[in-house]
């Protein structure tokens, strides 16, 4: 299992988390920069394999997956379905720089936000928000 950095461990008492399943290394960077805080930890995987042993490392579920389409090995459409089966309270986010919507997804997966490579911090900031009301947590 490959991570970015280091957990803090200011970040190990953090309520939420936020899994991020890229190969491409920058993403969690970014991520990490824009969101890691006391109240956010950001975790991750370079791969789905690593995402699910992070998952069953973990006590709780993440506040928010991000994971990309196209990876080596599992791609993150299979990988949206084995959490979706086994994620209670996350949601799940597929982002691509190579597809431009969820229009030609399989049926089962159309319902997953989808969010277009490059995005903005914004549109990442409004999905952490709305995942927080959802479950009933202060921002």
């Amino acid at each position: 299992m490959t991570f970015l950095k280091p957990e803090p461990a200011k970040n190990r008492l953090a309520r939420d988390w936020l899994l991020v399943v890229d190969d491409d290394e920058p993403i969690g960077s970014m991520l990490d920069a824009a969101f890691g805080s006391a109240t956010l930890e950001v975790v991750f995987a370079r791969s789905g394999r690593a995402a699910l042993e992070e998952l069953s490392a973990r006590a709780t579920e993440p506040l928010l997956v991000i994971t990309d389409v196209l990876m080596p090995g599992m791609d993150g459409l299979t990988l949206a379905r084995k959490l979706g089966a086994r994620l209670r309270r996350s949601k799940i986010v597929v982002m691509s720089g190579h597809l431009t919507d969820a229009s030609c997804w399989p049926a089962d997966l159309r319902e997953i936000t989808f969010l277009k490579k490059p995005f903005r911090v914004a549109e990442l900031e409004e999905l952490i928000a709305a995942s927080r009301d959802d479950a009933g947590e202060p921002r």
